[in-house]
């Protein structure tokens, strides 16, 4: 991990510079790197992603895919390309905790009008696009997101590091539920699981069947485990208030889990769901927005984390009945009438683990919000502490994969020797005004993921 710089330098000089020019060119051709030497960055303020401070009038050096030197003094260094940052803020890639990069259309027609050409080739475009609002790296929470990992990380597809959770584990009618009422169970004798259940979601009821789906999701390449603990909106057979895994199977699954290094997040909406989970090991609770006092308590103690979104904060009971019609907009708004005594339960707690996440399926223009996020988080946090949210304090998650975790060159979103070189440079002070992220298109004019240019709207 701390490689000497001048080690750093000597590799970076010693790799092809026609690979290099090749990731460019994949990423946009107007933007391709014309060499692999160093990158220095002048003239920005630094927010490194852990303290409310920016490093004034910096420098940051990258050599390769790693930040070489972050530097409040002038650094000259032989054959670097100058980037002037014009006074912008440079911060860390942006990384959200929660997110489904291959459900980008509704889940009825990802069942039943698509192929699985079509479900790749629009997963990709959009995974493209969230890199350009400016998030480097995702925790994908269930769906066949593992083949667009490895196309990435590749070089054959843009978008960010994906930390993939394969198909989510579910009880029969629970929220893992997506078949029509007279389908099959793909697990009994002679049902034929369709690609949605082999690659989406697997039923497993029972110890047995949950180690099984378990370590098969861990088997096709997942970092972490996903499991629906209690009911949830889009899923029409479990209604909210309902607790789903028996303790002996939960704990399976933590175990199982715990024996490839790596940890288990749980979807979980209600007081008994996050109990349950907790006693049983999970350390990851996704949502949670119709907790109280008891469960904001018990992941205190139990110095969990709390993966929340308020993006359906943004939606009026109208657009909600008629985009999911009666049945599960009346979950929706049960969820959404939750969202803010739950921000004010985990201040009022002082929960520190708490991540940045989003949350937003099934609509490719409901994904082009991401950023909004960051405006209804203010509500609670300020914006200094939505920013660390967003960064260190998500990557510091992301890196319970343990021995899993695909990326291990350097830390994840901080600024500081040694970590990846993800870096944005935003118009203005985000420290201060978080907001501004929310109109990335314009206030984000510089992306860099693992060392390569993806947008560079300063020249």
């Amino acid at each position: 991990m701390n490689v000497p710089f001048e080690l750093r330098f000597k590799r970076a000089m010693s790799k092809s510079a026609a690979s290099l020019l090749f990731a460019g060119l994949l990423s946009n051709p107007a933007l391709a790197q014309e060499d692999s030497f160093p990158i220095l960055f002048t003239n920005v303020h630094v927010f490194d992603g852990v303290n409310a401070e920016r490093i004034e009038n910096a420098n940051v050096l990258v050599v390769d895919n790693l930040i070489a030197e972050v530097s409040s003094e002038t650094l000259a260094v032989a054959n670097a390309k100058i980037i002037d940052g014009g006074g912008r803020t440079l911060m860390p890639g942006l990384i959200d905790a929660h997110v489904h990069m291959a459900i980008t259309e509704p889940v009825a027609d990802l069942r039943d009008n698509f192929d699985w050409m079509y479900w790749g080739a629009v997963s990709t475009s959009e995974a493209e696009k969230m890199l350009l609002r400016g998030f480097t790296t995702v925790r994908d929470a269930g769906g066949p997101a593992i083949g667009l990992q490895k196309a990435i990380d590749r070089g054959k597809a843009v978008g960010p590091r994906i930390y993939p959770s394969g198909p989510v584990i579910s009880q029969t009618s629970g929220h893992g539920e997506h078949r029509v009422y007279t389908e099959p169970h793909p697990n009994f004798m002679g049902a034929q699981p369709s690609f949605f259940n082999q690659h989406v979601e697997f039923l497993a009821d029972g110890v047995p069947e949950v180690l099984r789906a378990t370590r098969e999701a861990l088997r096709l390449g997942a970092t972490q485990i996903k499991v629906m603990a209690g009911g949830g909106v889009s899923s029409s057979v479990d209604p909210l208030h309902t607790v789903q895994g028996l303790p002996e199977e939960l704990e399976a699954s933590v175990k199982a889990a715990t024996d490839w290094d790596t940890y288990v997040m749980v979807h979980a909406y209600n007081d008994d769901s996050i109990l349950r989970s907790l006693e049983a090991g999970v350390i990851s609770i996704e949502h949670g927005q119709l907790m109280t006092e008891v469960s904001a308590q018990a992941i205190k103690d139990a110095d969990a984390w709390i993966v929340p979104f308020y993006s359906l904060l943004g939606l009026d009971e109208e657009t909600v009945a008629k985009a999911l019609g009666p049945t599960a907009g009346a979950k929706f708004l049960s969820v959404q009438a939750g969202a803010r005594n739950q921000m004010k339960l985990i201040k009022d707690f002082g929960i520190e683990k708490v991540a940045f996440s989003t949350d937003i399926i099934g609509d490719p223009v409901a994904l082009s919000k991401q950023n909004d996020e960051f405006q209804y988080r203010t509500e609670v946090w300020s914006s200094y502490e939505i920013l660390v949210q967003a960064t260190s304090k998500t990557a510091e998650l992301l890196a319970l994969s343990g021995k899993l975790n695909p990326y291990v060159d350097g830390p994840l979103g901080v600024i500081s020797e040694g970590a990846y070189a993800d870096i944005l440079l935003v118009d203005g002070n985000p420290v201060e005004d978080v907001t501004i992220l929310v109109d990335y298109a314009n206030n984000i004019d510089f992306i860099m993921k693992d060392g390569v240019i993806y947008k560079n709207a300063l020249e």
